[in-house]
């Protein structure tokens, strides 16, 4: 798994990060804005944060796909022992 950029030094991520603007609903601004607050963290670190898990939990669901593929094909006799019952 790639290491998060969550957890580097704010003064390393705008060397190199993008930029560019979220348009949010006003309702879902006004959460954001709330859970930041809560999290004592801005808008921008909060969903920064919620960005990196999202990609985390990508890469952890591709992960398990892919090791189940694997399975699946390795055991694909038994598996089809399994269905004639």
């Amino acid at each position: 798994m790639t290491p998060s950029v969550v957890d580097q030094p704010t003064d390393e991520l705008y060397k190199s990060g993008m930029a560019f603007t979220l348009n949010l609903k006003p309702e879902v601004e006004q959460r954001l804005k709330e859970l930041a607050e809560a999290e004592h963290r801005s808008m921008h670190k909060t969903v920064e944060v919620a960005v990196q898990a999202y990609l985390d939990r990508h890469d952890r669901d591709e992960w398990t796909r892919q090791a189940a593929r694997r399975v699946f094909e390795e055991d694909a006799e038994f598996f089809e022992m399994l269905g004639d019952r």
